[in-house]
């Protein structure tokens, strides 16, 4: 498809301003990812990481926070220019937008969580965040699910007894941890989604702004940002 929302200022393989800001758009109650802080402010890893790549491509970047399930339509129809997130890159994704190189690695280990005793997923009924990965193995594997926009909706669900399990990324969440006590929830059962790792995403024929997104890239893993950046947040 064409590019509603193309930045026609930039030119393929160089790093000139932009003459219009570019948006970027997050789902961030996400940690490590991205996040809102206690200022109120979007952080994390992926703000760091995207604050240095609009620098070194010269960008005006402004940040916009939505749902996860908002994110790759509003891509494609011009709405935001960039968005990122923790966003897993698929051979299903890749046919509705452009991803850059990965630049984080993820683990192929996905999991349930809900009360010690509740069904297995062939039988559960099971709450998942609508437009993630795990919303799209749920539909292809024909489980029982109810998909929700936010993940506060999904684990809402989880508490009142409209779904037994939840499934999303929850590993090495600590920001879940007294969710998970205060309800009694454990890791219960698990299943493998893999991917390509983790990218940025724009629009499918927007050619110029994504060789400008990976040259930043290039740069920043070449002289160890990118591993400084990982250290910080996910270490």
């Amino acid at each position: 498809m064409t590019c509603i929302g193309t930045i026609s200022a930039l030119i393929t393989g160089l790093t000139l301003a932009s003459a219009e800001p570019v948006i970027v758009a997050t789902d961030a109650p996400f940690p490590a990812y991205t996040f809102v802080d206690a200022a109120g402010t979007i952080t994390g890893y992926e703000r760091d990481l995207m604050d240095q790549v609009c620098t070194r491509a010269r960008l005006e970047c402004r940040w916009v926070d939505t749902t996860f399930d908002k994110l790759i339509p509003g891509v494609m129809s011009g709405k935001f220019d960039v968005i990122i997130g923790g966003i897993a890159i698929t051979a299903e994704r890749r046919q509705q937008v452009d991803f850059t190189a990965s630049y984080h690695g993820t683990d192929d280990t996905e999991w349930y969580i809900g009360r010690p005793g509740a069904p297995d997923p062939d039988t559960a009924m099971i709450a998942v965040q609508a437009g993630t990965v795990h919303d799209s193995f749920l539909r292809d594997s024909g489980r029982r699910h109810i998909a929700f926009s936010t993940e506060d909706e999904m684990f809402a669900a989880l508490a009142d007894g409209r779904a037994d399990l939840a499934f999303g990324a929850f590993e090495a969440r600590e920001d879940l941890d007294d969710l998970l006590a205060a309800n009694g929830y454990d890791y219960l059962y698990s299943d493998l989604i893999a991917d390509d790792g983790i990218g940025m995403a724009v629009c499918q024929g927007n050619a110029s702004l994504l060789d400008s997104l990976n040259t930043a890239l290039d740069t920043l893993r070449a002289d160890g940002t990118i591993d400084d950046l990982e250290t910080l947040w996910f270490n």
